[in-house]
């Protein structure tokens, strides 16, 4: 069941658009058809990711064609699709670079994130909530390939050969926990 989606922020366009590219992408995230908007969707139909996103119009632009601004009321899913395609197919094609950022939440709780964008590179990031749980629980809440690395990290001990203070510790375990701390 589709629920809404309530966006804050706001992608800056260098240069600013000019009149007829502005209403090439306002069209273009309409799904109207005509002869500005017809190349992109052929672009987009020829590409790997043919896909145009299920919702349309969630963003205006500036009055100086500056800037993109989505739609901060209540609106719907796609602005990172509709986002990747007007620069892939269109934008930076044309000599546009895009940057900022946009964050969302919805009336489903667990749907919240960002769109950064910076030199036309488009990701979205999910944001994570954790509760930690009760102060008296004896296992607060961490994540369980996180606890499964620390564990084999402190398995891997061996104290062999050393001095009292000093203990040596498995490097694979320790490349695993390089790798997971950034993700956290």
């Amino acid at each position: 069941m589709p629920y809404s989606v309530y966006y804050r922020g706001e992608i800056q366009i260098t240069p600013p658009l000019s009149e007829e590219h502005a209403a090439a992408v306002l069209a273009f995230s309409k799904k109207e058809r005509n002869e500005f908007t017809e190349p992109i969707f052929a672009r987009v139909a020829a590409s790997e990711e043919p896909d145009l996103p299920g919702y349309s119009n969630l963003f205006v632009l500036s009055e100086d064609r500056s800037t993109i601004l989505p739609d901060e009321d209540e609106s719907d899913h796609g602005l990172r699709l509709w986002l990747v395609l007007l620069v892939q197919h269109y934008l930076e094609p044309l000599g546009y670079v895009l940057n900022g950022e946009v964050s969302w939440d919805s009336s489903d709780v667990d749907d919240r994130g960002c769109i950064f964008v910076k030199d036309n590179a488009v990701e979205a990031a999910d944001d994570v909530v954790l509760n930690p749980g009760p102060s008296w629980s004896s296992d607060h809440y961490a994540d369980e390939r996180l606890k499964e690395i620390l564990q084999d990290l402190v398995d891997s001990a061996d104290d062999t050969g050393c001095s009292a203070d000093l203990t040596v510790v498995s490097r694979k375990y320790v490349g695993y926990l390089q790798q997971a701390l950034p993700k956290l």
